[in-house]
């Protein structure tokens, strides 16, 4: 009798260790990693300029130029990537751009090809539970290709890329249970490679169900790049599109 009771009280005590260990895997379950993949359409305008001593001074890149002016876009390749859990996030943001251009002017007859972006890689943890700020903290590398002839002149090609360290905000907030409004600000550059760079966005995010959304926003990126004789300065900015898948 003895030797069933011990047994009953071994197999309830295995039991609850089985219930337990099932909780805490199901709590875990709820708690795990969440991933979001989102190609983006971006139809930003360019307004930029460079200077270099073989131009004489600065020129000015078309300042009406837009990504989606078939006509000078060569190529095009945006996505973004972004890992949650809990209170920490990893996010990636890549723009790959090339596109090709003439002007004419009095005195310079210049024709541009130029191929730009960047891949910037960010943490980001949640303050706080109750407001949904986040801390953001990263690098983004930068690449510039510019082939450029001026009139009478030989054709200039030149190459760049660097790496600059990235910090910013991040505020979402629910305006309904599919409506959902994310604001981003940040800042890099600190003349570590860049003199500055600023990106700020706004996106207003619409969820479909559990696997897809869909993303409009609006992204200013400014660039104030300087290498030797080299100076380059950017303006991105527009409106872009974008479809998540979440798993």
């Amino acid at each position: 009798m003895s030797n069933r009771y011990d047994q009953h009280v071994i197999r309830s005590f295995i039991f609850t260790l089985m219930l337990t260990a099932w909780s805490d895997v199901s709590a875990q379950t709820e708690d795990q990693w969440q991933f979001i993949v989102t190609p983006v359409l971006w139809n930003a305008s360019v307004s930029a300029s460079l200077s270099d001593d073989n131009s004489g001074g600065d020129q000015p890149i078309n300042p009406d130029y837009r990504f989606f002016t078939l006509d000078n876009l060569d190529d095009y390749l945006a996505l973004k990537f972004e890992a949650r859990h809990s209170r920490f996030s990893l996010l990636f943001d890549s723009l790959r751009a090339r596109y090709s251009d003439e002007t004419e002017r009095n005195i310079v007859n210049l024709s541009l090809a130029t191929e730009l972006g960047f891949a910037e890689l960010v943490a980001a943890y949640r303050l706080s539970d109750r407001h949904s700020l986040e801390l953001l903290g990263g690098v983004r590398y930068s690449f510039l290709d510019v082939d450029m002839q001026f009139s009478n002149r030989p054709e200039t090609n030149r190459s760049f890329s660097w790496t600059d360290p990235v910090i910013g905000l991040r505020y979402s907030h629910p305006l309904t249970d599919n409506w959902q409004l994310w604001l981003r600000g940040d800042i890099g550059g600190f003349d570590v490679s860049t003199q500055r760079m600023i990106n700020t966005t706004a996106d207003l995010q619409y969820l479909f169900n559990d696997t897809v959304s869909f993303t409009v926003g609006y992204r200013y990126l400014q660039i104030d790049f300087k290498e030797d004789d080299f100076l380059y300065d950017v303006n991105l900015k527009g409106v872009y599109l974008g479809v998540g898948i979440h798993f």
